[in-house]
């Protein structure tokens, strides 16, 4: 089914709404036929709108009111239509979708997971590391970089005798069957200023909750305060296809329905969705990482490489296709003669593949492009980047051959792998790496074959450079808004483990959540985010028009970056006057309309003005 479908059938009814004439013509047009219509001007006479005649009254209107639209050309009329279009349906849909919550919520009784907006005391909460008092301007006298890795599985003990509940797409999917596994890679930093270490951690997981990121935080806090660790960052690879951590897959009816009747009334516990050992698992795992990386720590240099692969192997669901195509490595190496180097690689893109069509548990594509750094002799650890609605484009490590979702994702990982390891090499020297390491992709056996794109062919390599022994630091807590009704209705439930706060006297709900900014050297700058940013919230252009803030890039600099879903999941971030939980966007470009649904798992239409506006008082508090 195209993905046009939904659209399509936005817009038509929509446009049957305000025009009576179009619901018979509508009415005689089968579903079959309907999707089939790819264009604009298709789609409208579907509904029996003649788009001239429509046109003719865009520009009637442009005649009478010059000022604004004096310069449109008869394209651009069109595009002002086609988005006044996009603009009704996403209002209707934004109405719709509230009436319709709140309306449900009246009768859903509130559960002890709510807690008390009134009574909140921030600066009593526990488990926050604010990072450094102190901002650097230059490396200090002698410093030197210092880094330790470690590794560990999350799978829990029981896992292939037990069944555990998949997050990321469909519900209840249960499963004691992996790919390959899941994991939690923790990478501990230092500069050598004496103000401090820093920990990344990053699960395999497609996200958690701020809460649970503090009871991590708790489980290693007298271990944090003896080693001088000022900053714990929790993260997840966003993974598709791996145990549910959210509460939201597992056990969903059940748990909603006890806790809104016997939970309520206080006759019965409530019952989260989320797997309290797979979560223990989560909390020790995840702090022996941080004890064992730390125990780890070697000095030596730090360099970035960034190379844009954005052409053939990303690719963004959402127009205006507006997002960071380039792939970021941090390379380590020790000073001490054998010792292990590590690559943290970092870019936006949703490892999603092999949670279509397979109920088998799998950390999708990086454990693959793992593998390859592994026979290279590297550690490896991804972060999630700014990850919005970017998914991996399969097409040119597919190479025309015949796989499943998840033989896609190796292939992928493999091919990024070699990708990392090649960035500033020529393309003789990455032909003979990939047949130093094994030839994973098979070039020998499929190279000439139709469609199969070798992936060194025309290689163009980057330059390394060296990052300054400078790290700064620093996090700041806050309350936010969640005004979107689903999510309202899933806190008030309490089966997942965000915290959060009811406001009684006003009927709106808060959740407890994080931002950051870091500095690494004068090379980058690292917003830390809680959710998944829209590119435009990064590089400006459309999407953006009208927001109270200007692209990150244009506030803070162009070496700037994003982590998201780092210490909590708090969904999309789309730019408030853009933002639809169930609509569509016209792509000008190529004559349609793009569904734009993804923000129904999001804060609210003011959440990306609410997250941009703590980044630039955390940012204007250190700079």
């Amino acid at each position: 089914m195209k993905k046009l479908l939904l659209s399509v059938i936005s817009v038509i009814l929509c446009l049957s709404l305000m025009v009576p004439a179009a619901v018979p013509a509508f009415a005689e047009t089968t579903v079959e036929e309907t999707v089939t219509d790819t264009t604009v001007n298709d789609a409208l006479a579907g509904a029996g709108i003649d788009f001239e005649s429509a046109l003719g009254f865009v520009t009637d209107f442009a005649d009478k009111f010059g000022d604004d639209f004096e310069a449109l050309s008869s394209t651009s009329a069109k595009t002002v239509f086609m988005n006044c279009i996009a603009k009704v349906v996403n209002t209707l849909s934004n109405v719709l979708i509230t009436v319709i919550g709140r309306v449900l919520n009246l009768f859903i009784p509130s559960t002890p997971a709510l807690n008390s907006y009134k009574d909140f005391n921030i600066d009593e909460y526990g488990n926050f590391y604010a990072g450094m008092d102190e901002f650097l301007d230059e490396p200090a006298a002698g410093a030197r970089w210092s880094l330790g890795y470690a590794q560990e599985s999350i799978l829990p003990d029981d896992f292939g005798t037990v069944p555990y509940t998949m997050g990321g797409y469909g519900l209840m999917a249960e499963t004691t069957e992996t790919f390959d596994g899941l994991w939690v890679r923790t990478i501990v930093l230092d500069d050598g200023s004496g103000r401090g270490k820093v920990a990344f951690c990053v699960l395999d997981a497609i996200g958690i909750a701020n809460a649970d990121v503090r009871l991590i935080r708790a489980a290693v806090a007298d271990f944090a305060e003896a080693n001088d660790i000022v900053s714990i960052n929790v993260s997840v690879t966003h993974t598709h296809s791996g145990i549910d951590l959210q509460g939201v897959w597992d056990n969903t009816v059940n748990n909603v329905l006890n806790n809104i009747t016997l939970g309520a009334l206080g006759l019965a516990d409530l019952q989260s969705g989320v797997d309290r050992k797979f979560l223990q698992t989560i909390i020790d795992q995840t702090a022996k990482s941080i004890k064992d990386a730390t125990a780890d720590m070697k000095t030596g240099e730090l360099t970035l490489a960034t190379m844009d692969i954005g052409d053939h192997y990303l690719r963004d669901r959402t127009y205006p296709d507006n997002y960071d195509g380039n792939m970021y490595r941090l390379e380590f190496t020790p000073d001490k003669k054998g010792a292990t180097p590590t690559i943290i690689a970092t870019f936006g893109v949703h490892p999603e593949n092999s949670g279509f069509g397979h109920t088998v548990i799998s950390a999708d594509f990086i454990p693959y492009t793992e593998e390859v750094l592994n026979a290279a002799g590297y550690n490896f650890i991804f972060i999630q980047g700014m990850v919005g609605t970017i998914t991996y484009d399969r097409h040119y490590s597919n190479d025309g051959l015949d796989l499943t979702r998840y033989e896609e994702a190796v292939r992928y990982g493999w091919e990024i792998g070699y990708f990392l390891l090649g960035m500033e090499l020529t393309e003789a020297e990455c032909k003979a790496l990939n047949f130093e390491l094994g030839d994973f992709l098979d070039v020998a056996k499929y190279e000439g074959q139709e469609n199969y794109t070798v992936w060194y062919e025309g290689w163009t390599p980057v330059e390394e450079e060296p990052v300054k022994p400078l790290l700064n630091i620093k996090h700041m807590q806050y309350v936010i808004e969640v005004s979107n009704v689903l999510l309202d209705i899933i806190g008030k439930s309490g089966i997942t483990d965000y915290f959060f706060l009811y406001d009684s006297s006003t009927g709106k709900y808060y959740e407890v959540t994080e931002c950051g900014y870091m500095e690494l050297g004068d090379s980058l700058k690292v917003l830390i985010s809680p959710g998944e940013h829209y590119g435009e919230m990064l590089k400006g252009g459309k999407g953006l028009e009208g927001f109270e803030y200007d692209c990150y890039r244009d506030m803070f600099g162009e070496n700037t970056i994003i982590f998201d879903l780092a210490n909590d999941a708090i969904g999309y971030i789309e730019p408030d006057q853009e933002f639809v939980m169930a609509g569509m966007k016209y792509d000008e470009k190529d004559d349609e309309f793009d569904t734009d649904t993804w923000c129904l798992i999001s804060f609210g239409e003011h959440t990306a003005s609410n997250v941009a506006g703590k980044f630039v008082e955390l940012y204007e508090s250190v700079r």
